[in-house]
């Protein structure tokens, strides 16, 4: 069985409206034609007059009319049944947005964010995330209270020691977000600036590759100059 697409509800409430619509409208069609038949033998046997044709032609439409009503609500059954069923293409976009988000360490600390990654890696100042994904931050503090805050991507949020704070947002277009200082936490609190870039998936991946290299390098060449006793 196919999954429910989104908005199954309102097909629902529109295919009953639909309905009972259809359903007024077919007796009061036929109430009327049984009506028009009920005159119709009452007179049967009158003398016609020369081109009163008026009660054929009543039964007429109204018979048309009541096939029509059914016709329509035949039809909407037929294609309220397959607007309820999600297609192929969709379903891997539903099975992908209910999955889990991609959840990334924020450290605040006086005066600079970290950014954690799944993979090890971690950035300051610039947190890179894909397009189309739902992203989640936990916020934590090192010191005193940070507060998080990208006004075009997500709402306000504390960054508070011995706390975690969540902020969940989802990107739909690539782009540089600029997020700024919202809370005091001493005097260099208004450099405490970040930004988001947003980019695809392919260059989120990419980013995290060379910044795990990097890093990892940059770890090696101290491990080695303090193995042989140099200064860093």
């Amino acid at each position: 069985m196919s999954p429910a697409s989104p908005g199954t509800d309102q097909i629902d409430t529109l295919l009953w409206i639909g309905f009972v619509a259809t359903t007024i409208l077919i007796v009061a069609v036929n109430g009327a034609l049984i009506y028009a038949l009920r005159r119709y033998r009452g007179t049967r046997g009158a003398e016609v007059r020369e081109g009163d044709t008026g009660r054929g032609t009543q039964l007429r439409v109204g018979a048309l009319l009541t096939v029509f009503a059914a016709a329509i609500f035949v039809v909407s059954l037929v294609y309220t049944g397959k607007a309820r069923e999600t297609p192929a293409t969709v379903a891997t976009g539903l099975a992908s947005a209910r999955s889990e988000p991609l959840s990334i360490l924020v450290t605040g600390q006086q005066w600079l964010w970290r950014y954690d990654y799944p993979n090890s890696a971690f950035s300051y100042y610039r947190l890179v995330v894909p397009v189309d994904t739902t992203v989640e931050l936990d916020l934590v503090s090192t010191d005193v209270i940070h507060t998080w805050d990208v006004p075009q991507l997500a709402g306000k949020r504390d960054a508070v020691p011995g706390k975690t704070n969540h902020v969940v947002f989802r990107a739909d277009e690539t782009g540089v977000y600029e997020g700024r200082s919202a809370t005091f936490s001493g005097q260099a609190y208004a450099a405490m600036r970040t930004e988001v870039e947003v980019v695809s998936p392919e260059e989120y991946e990419d980013f995290l590759k060379s910044q795990r290299s990097d890093i990892q390098a940059a770890q090696d060449r101290v491990v080695g100059l303090i193995e042989s006793g140099e200064t860093p």
